[in-house]
């Protein structure tokens, strides 16, 4: 009677522990969006189309170097029991750490045949100082980890936006002073520096601090096996499209597509957020402490919020056209059908992240491998054919459908686990079609209201 109590009480604390983060993330990422577009604005008027082409090479080169190299370091100390342990701690940040040196090293090191490579020999030096940045963020603490442990997800939103902002400024000020590309190198590395800093000094429990234990050591590189597989994966995944539709299309058409590709990703923004800070700290700790609710808690930690999302990536298919007349010119009219089809996948990014971090989280780290490799499989079986037969368009369909086949996945594994609930799903399907069916009226308006 006692433990039952106890755990009530764990279940209502979590409730409403997830309402008052939920509601930090969101305004967060709406604040942190709002100070990039300003940021945009202002940066294009004071330098030059070219040296954000440099900038786009070195963040391309950074996030290719970074997924070949995903250790998982946060699902793996979120969810092990011994993630509160100081020494079992130190362990994770000497790997962490060697593993942020060991790419400062490397990237350095090939910035400048990368930029002969490329025919660009003014990127050679930009990437070399850049590089830098992984040592800092190796160094930094491993509370910006273990503070989603303790739920503590409010502070990281706020340091997340208090350091984009100090980035914002310091790129303006550098800008304004340089009007070259240091001024956004200069501000990039600060603000790792400040990262660093404020990871030590805003959480009173942070460790550091060489340590090796052979034991934990195995186990970590035992999971991270799975993880490092997968971000090939999704590596490959996410580049492909791009490789082939760079390739076959016209300059003006994959334009077209890059600024589709670009509006379809803002809600992946809200879900990458909102599953690794809110969900998966969630799902974890309450398998450690009350497996047996882990069912309950699945649907009813999100059940609004994923509401709320489907209805509104529902209305974004279904008035796609009136968004990018809203945005843009007629010259980008075009856009709309590749939005249109890219937000199929972003509709139902939310729910299989989900389903990802309650499998996580219950210790089957596999699945997020083998979710990849569905989608690979998709990619090639169904991205062929439809592109012999229906061209671009047709890729850009398989593309936009590539979560359906492991979202079915997904399902049959949460039904073996016993967590899958039909009338729960059946809800998040009805609130897209309902969005989607609205966003389609308003646009079959559209020649009569434009």
């Amino acid at each position: 009677m006692i433990a039952s109590a106890s755990l009530d009480r764990l279940f209502v604390r979590i409730k409403a522990q997830r309402r008052g983060d939920s509601m930090v993330l969101i305004g967060t990422i709406v604040a942190s969006n709002l100070v990039r577009i300003a940021s945009t604005m202002a940066m294009t008027r004071l330098l030059a189309p070219d040296i954000f082409g440099l900038v786009g090479i070195i963040t391309t080169i950074f996030f290719i170097v970074t997924m070949l190299t995903d250790l998982g370091f946060q699902a793996y100390v979120v969810r092990h029991p011994d993630g509160d342990d100081r020494r079992f701690l130190r362990v994770i940040w000497t790997i962490h750490a060697g593993r942020g040196a060991g790419l400062a090293l490397v990237s350095a090191a090939l910035a400048f045949p990368l930029a002969q490579l490329l025919a660009k020999p003014e990127l050679a030096l930009p990437l070399a100082v850049a590089s830098t940045i992984f040592l800092i963020n190796g160094l930094a603490s491993l509370s910006l980890i273990t503070a989603l442990r303790t739920h503590q997800v409010a502070k990281l939103c706020y340091l997340d936006l208090g350091v984009l902002i100090f980035q914002t400024l310091v790129a303006l000020v550098a800008a304004a002073l340089l009007h070259n590309v240091w001024s956004i190198i200069v501000a990039m590395v600060a603000s790792a520096i400040l990262r660093a800093i404020l990871s030590y000094s805003l959480f009173p429990n942070s460790v550091s601090g060489i340590a090796f234990d052979r034991a934990v050591s195995k186990d970590f590189w035992g999971f991270s096996r799975f993880v490092m597989g997968s971000s090939l994966l999704t590596l490959l995944i996410a580049q492909t499209d791009k490789v082939v539709l760079a390739r076959i299309l016209s300059l003006d058409r994959f334009g077209l597509y890059v600024i589709a590709t670009t509006l379809a990703a803002v809600p992946l923004g809200f879900v990458g957020s909102y599953a690794s800070r809110i969900l998966y700290p969630r799902y974890a700790s309450m398998f450690r402490e009350a497996p047996e609710r882990l069912p309950q808690i699945y649907y009813a930690g999100r059940r609004t919020l994923s509401l709320l999302y489907n209805f509104a990536v529902g209305g974004l298919i279904g008035g796609a056209p009136i968004l990018i007349r809203l945005l843009y010119d007629d010259r980008y009219v075009g856009a709309s059908t590749y939005l249109a089809l890219l937000a199929i996948a972003s509709l139902m990014a939310l729910g299989n992240r989900a389903a990802n971090e309650v499998l996580t989280a219950m210790g089957h780290v596999q699945v997020t491998l083998a979710a990849n490799v569905v989608r690979l499989a998709w990619l090639i079986v169904g991205g062929i054919p439809f592109f012999l037969g229906f061209g671009p368009l047709g890729l850009v369909t398989v593309i936009g459908l590539i979560e359906a086949p492991p979202q079915l996945y997904n399902w049959w594994l949460l039904h073996r686990f016993g967590i899958f609930h039909m009338r729960e799903e059946a809800m998040l399907v009805g609130a897209a079609v309902v969005g989607a069916g609205i966003g389609f009226g308003m646009t079959a308006l559209l020649p009569f209201l434009w």
